[in-house]
C-alpha cells in the first residue's frame, strides 16, 4: 500500500445551504454513502429549516454522484442521527429526523424504517445525534449485534440544549443495540454524566470501548467499557492523551479491519487536537491496543485550519475516509458559524499515518 493522502470538498457551502453533522458508511456493495444536515438559511442549531442530504461514491470516495435530499420539507427540521450497514439483511439503516430510513439497494432508494425502541429506565428519550456510525459486533458473545452510541437526558424539566450547564448536569452517554437487524432496539444503562456525541468500537477480545465528547473544561475525552455486549457500561474516566476542546466537540472513531492488518487491534480516532478556543488542527490518532494508548498521531489539517465535526470509515480495500466540517477552502479559522459549513473528505492509508502496513 502506498503512502497516500488526498483531501477535497464534497458538500460545498452555498448561499442558503450550510452543511453540518456528517455521517459516512460503506454500503454492502462497497460503495460509500455520505450524509449531512443541510441547514437552510442559517448555520445555527436553532435554524428554522433543516434537510437530510446524501451523496454516493462508487470508487472509494474519489468521485461522487449528485446530491439528493432524503428528507426535505418547508419549515421542517430534520436532524442527522447515525448510519450503519447490517450485514445480515444487507440493509443500510439511517437514524434521522422525520422518521428513520432504510435502504436495501445500497442507498439508491429509501423506505421508512419501522421499529420499536425500548428505553432504559429513568431516561427521558434517547437520540443518536452526532456523526458516529453504528457498529456490528464481530467477536465473542452477541456476534452480529448492531450497536449505536447515543445520548440521553435524565430530566427535560427546564432543559435548554444551548445551556452548557444543562448539558453537564442532565446529559449522559448510553448505547442502543439490536439483535434482529434493527426491528427492535434496546438501550443500555446511562453513564458518564456531562457527555454525549460518543464514538464506539469493539476490541478484538469482544469488549466495547466508548469514547465520548465531554461538555467540561478539563481537556479530556471520557471513556467507558462494556464486557457484556453493550447492555451495561462501566465508566473508565478521562483520557489524558486525547485532548478535548473546551465544552467538547464531536469526534470520529473506527476499527481498522483486522483481516487487512495481520490481525492487529487497531483503532483510529480523529478530532480537533487542541485545548484552545478554535476547532482547528484535525488529527488522526492510532491505537494498537483497542484504545488503551494512542502512541501515533498525524495531522489531517494543520494549526490555523478549521476542523469541526467528523465521521470516519474504512473502505473494503483498506482506505481510511474522514469526512469533516470545515471552511469552503479547507483553510483558515472561521470567525462566525456561516464561514465553516462545507464538508471535506480526507482519504489516506495506514502507511501515511506512520504505521508500516504488515501485508506489503
Amino acid at each position: 500500500m502506498s503512502n497516500m493522502f488526498h483531501r477535497k470538498i464534497i458538500f460545498p457551502q452555498k448561499d442558503h445551504a450550510f452543511y453540518h453533522v456528517p455521517s459516512i458508511v460503506v454500503a454492502p456493495d462497497g460503495s460509500i454513502l455520505a450524509f449531512s444536515e443541510e441547514r437552510w438559511r442559517s448555520p445555527c442549531d436553532d435554524t428554522g429549516q433543516c434537510h437530510i442530504v446524501m451523496r454516493k461514491s462508487m470508487d472509494g470516495g474519489k468521485t461522487w454522484g449528485k446530491m439528493i435530499h432524503l428528507r426535505q420539507k418547508e419549515g421542517a427540521k430534520y436532524h442527522m442521527g447515525s448510519a450503519v450497514t447490517d450485514p445480515v439483511s444487507q440493509t443500510v439503516l439511517l437514524m434521522c429526523g422525520g422518521g428513520w430510513l432504510k435502504s436495501a439497494d445500497n442507498g439508491n432508494t429509501w423506505q421508512d424504517w419501522n421499529l420499536r425502541v425500548y428505553d432504559a429506565k429513568g431516561c427521558k428519550g434517547v437520540s443518536t445525534h452526532g456523526s458516529a456510525p453504528g457498529i456490528i459486533k464481530r467477536y465473542g458473545e452477541h456476534r452480529g449485534r448492531i450497536l449505536w452510541p447515543a445520548r440521553t437526558i435524565v430530566s427535560k424539566d427546564g432543559y435548554d440544549d444551548r445551556s452548557i450547564t444543562d448539558r453537564r448536569e442532565k446529559c449522559y452517554s448510553m448505547v442502543l443495540y439490536s439483535d434482529d437487524s434493527g426491528n427492535t432496539i434496546h438501550a443500555s444503562n446511562y453513564f458518564l454524566k456531562g457527555t454525549g456525541e460518543a464514538c464506539l468500537a469493539e476490541r478484538i477480545n469482544g469488549d466495547l470501548y466508548l469514547n465520548a465528547r465531554a461538555y467540561w473544561d478539563d481537556g479530556k475525552r471520557y471513556t467507558a467499557i462494556s464486557t457484556d455486549g453493550g447492555a451495561k457500561f462501566l465508566e473508565t474516566g478521562g483520557d489524558d492523551t486525547l485532548r478535548e476542546i473546551s465544552q467538547g466537540c464531536n469526534a470520529s472513531m473506527v476499527r481498522y479491519p483486522p483481516q487487512l492488518c495481520d490481525g492487529r487491534d487497531i483503532l483510529l480516532f480523529a478530532n480537533p487536537d487542541t485545548n484552545g478556543a478554535n476547532r482547528e488542527h484535525g488529527v488522526v490518532h492510532l491505537s494498537e491496543d483497542g484504545g488503551g494508548t494512542w502512541p501515533i498521531k498525524k495531522e489531517i489539517s494543520p494549526w490555523g485550519d478549521w476542523f469541526d465535526y467528523s465521521t470516519m470509515t474504512v473502505t473494503q480495500d483498506g482506505v481510511i475516509l474522514v469526512m469533516y466540517k470545515t471552511t469552503p477552502s479547507m483553510q483558515g479559522i472561521a470567525s462566525s458559524p456561516d464561514e465553516c459549513c462545507s464538508m471535506a473528505l480526507a482519504r489516506f492509508d495506514l502507511k501515511w499515518i506512520g504505521l508500516q502496513h504488515p501485508l506489503e
